[in-house]
């Protein structure tokens, strides 16, 4: 895979991961880009082969402490299984 491969795949898996996080209407009425900090430390994770228990960590992380939010507000394990499950779907897909 040459470098602009690479760079077409991140951007559209950067674009599917942004409307999953903004699906979840986590702050209602912000702009599309408001979580794009955490869209790319969970897509660096992802790259780097993380586990369902840490882009949980990531989740719990970031959504309370760089976004306020407490932890009844939103369920990072059941993001994080979705994030998962949509990565596992992505990487099938790449070697067929």
């Amino acid at each position: 895979m040459n470098r602009e491969q690479i760079k077409k795949e991140f951007q559209e898996n950067f674009r599917e991961l942004r409307k999953k996080l903004n699906s979840w209407e986590l702050i209602p009425g912000a702009p599309k880009d408001e979580f794009d900090g955490l869209n790319h430390q969970i897509l660096s994770n992802l790259y780097k082969g993380a586990n369902l228990e840490k882009i949980t960590r990531v989740l719990e992380s970031e959504l309370s402490v760089t976004y306020g939010l407490y932890h009844n507000e939103f369920g990072a394990d059941e993001m994080a299984s979705e994030i998962i499950e949509w990565w596992n779907l992505k990487l099938a897909e790449k070697i067929q």
